[in-house]
């Protein structure tokens, strides 16, 4: 059985040096070339990944999160070497037959996905804000009149929140457009809750963006003029990159 990282293409020199372990500890990663295009995978046995075995172990958040960072470490590895199309976590074929039929049988579509990541790449750009709540020191309204004036704070309080909320949308859908207009091609991806973030505040934008490599400068900079920007408004970015494009590579491969 093989466990295929990801397609590659434009190999250089530098693509015959070692590649580092695969996704299961002293497991050799080899490069099965196809035409232009080569797999990147690396033999694993039946009793882990095949189909009766795999959902018992990836039920073990121990041990997926290993074999996770052991895929991502690979693709990661490839990025400085070739053109990388990055496939999903766990995907497998029986042997190197069935992966050069799937090779051959998507080749027009492989080839497209990599003219479109060819000299680009994927990086990411998390938008996180603090919440802000009433001023704890306003003192609570009391004597004659107090139950209006409570009702008027109440509403203000209401308005100001809308107002905020107003506010982030707008910094939101500035920043995706102004990053995505320096990218290729880019995707607001759905928002991450807090116990997968794990950052302070809640996230308003989860940002991916494949950007040429002579256009980083310049995407960069415009990420550090958005944060100039919205720096007093409790707005904090997160970057984070370069990765595999996981968000641009379409279908990836399956079997023919």
């Amino acid at each position: 059985m093989l466990y295929v990282y990801a397609i590659t293409a434009d190999h250089g020199p530098e693509d015959m040096e070692p590649l580092p372990e695969g996704i299961l500890p002293d497991t050799p990663v080899w490069r099965i070339a196809s035409g232009g295009l080569a797999a990147v995978a690396s033999p694993v046995p039946d009793h882990t990944f095949g189909a009766e075995a795999l959902p018992a172990h990836l039920e073990d958040v121990q041990w997926t999160r290993a074999r996770v960072l052991g895929h991502e470490r690979v693709v990661c590895a490839l990025l400085p070497r070739a053109t990388v199309l990055p496939l999903k976590f766990c995907t497998l074929f029986s042997g190197e037959e069935a992966l050069r039929a799937a090779l051959s049988a998507h080749k027009k579509t492989l080839e497209q996905t990599v003219d479109h990541l060819r000299g680009a790449r994927e990086w990411g750009v998390k938008l996180f804000v603090e919440a802000r709540g009433p001023d704890p020191r306003a003192p609570e309204p009391v004597g004659a009149g107090a139950g209006a004036a409570f009702f008027r704070r109440k509403k203000e309080e209401q308005q100001a929140r809308a107002a905020a909320e107003a506010a982030l949308d707008r910094c939101v859908v500035a920043s995706h457009q102004r990053l995505a207009a320096h990218a290729r091609a880019a995707v607001a991806n759905p928002l991450q809750p807090p116990q997968l973030h794990g950052q302070r505040g809640k996230m308003a934008l989860n940002g991916a963006y494949l950007v040429d490599l002579q256009a980083e400068p310049a995407w960069r900079a415009c990420l550090s003029e958005l944060e100039r920007t919205y720096a007093d408004e409790g707005v904090r970015y997160a970057l984070s990159g370069p990765w595999g494009a996981y968000n641009f590579a379409g279908g990836g491969l399956v079997r023919a």
